[in-house]
């Protein structure tokens, strides 16, 4: 199907939906365990990898978690031709939304197949440009979430917009306070946004910048037994 669509310019602009390869990384849990594992969603943030992304969670294979990084489907190079992926732009907004959360939701129903997991432990975790897709993908549904966690990121306006309609799950937002390249005042936006609508948030604000430092995994993974 080809759909025509207008920009800005009143140029006509047709769309063609087409089947595009996409990327993730897995982390097993390790050890022996009674229960099956928890799953992390975990989505990477702007000019990230998943391969370098998802070994940030490394500490979390210990504690009977399966991590999962999606890429985002956008690629570029940076000034020094390394490889950088992002999950959006202001490019046809909502249309990469719906793009977004289509694979994300595909992904999900793969992950179910070939791999074994507490479908009543999933969480969604989001790093920068990341945390927005986290929630994106929470609210809607098709991926039974028990809880977001959001790291130096921000609730999108789609989603603070509609956070009464919206069934209420936990949360855990983290952020440094020396973070130069999203402000923390954002993560306290998001805070206020969800509590104002009663969802159960929980507060991780620590010392240093633009980051998921080791520390700040072992208290994920603390709040994550905790819920």
């Amino acid at each position: 199907m080809i759909e025509k669509l207008r920009d800005e310019n009143d140029v006509a602009i047709k769309r063609m939906p087409v089947e595009v390869s996409s990327y993730h990384a897995v982390l097993e849990a390790t050890g022996d365990h009674d229960a099956p594992p928890a799953l992390v969603l975990a989505m990477h943030g702007y000019g990230q990898a998943c391969r370098n992304f998802i070994k940030t969670f490394a500490p979390l294979s210990a504690h009977n978690v399966l991590v999962v990084a999606p890429q985002g489907l956008h690629q570029f190079y940076w000034s020094n031709r390394r490889p950088g992926f992002s999950w959006m732009t202001s490019h046809q907004r909502e249309q990469t939304i719906a793009d977004n959360l289509a694979y994300l939701n595909r992904l999900y129903d793969a992950l179910k197949t070939e791999h074994t997991f507490d479908p009543n432990r999933v969480f969604l975790l989001g790093f920068s440009q990341g945390v927005a897709m986290a929630f994106r993908a929470a609210s809607t549904g098709h991926i039974p979430a028990c809880g977001v966690i959001a790291c130096g990121g921000n609730i999108p306006p789609e989603v603070a917009e509609n956070l009464d309609s919206i069934t209420p799950y936990p949360s855990l937002v983290m952020h440094g306070r020396s973070d130069e390249v999203v402000p923390i005042a954002g993560s306290e936006m998001t805070v206020a946004a969800l509590q104002q609508h009663n969802f159960p948030v929980d507060t991780h604000y620590f010392d240093g910048q633009h980051d998921i430092p080791e520390t700040q995994v072992v208290a994920i993974a603390k709040w994550m037994h905790e819920h």
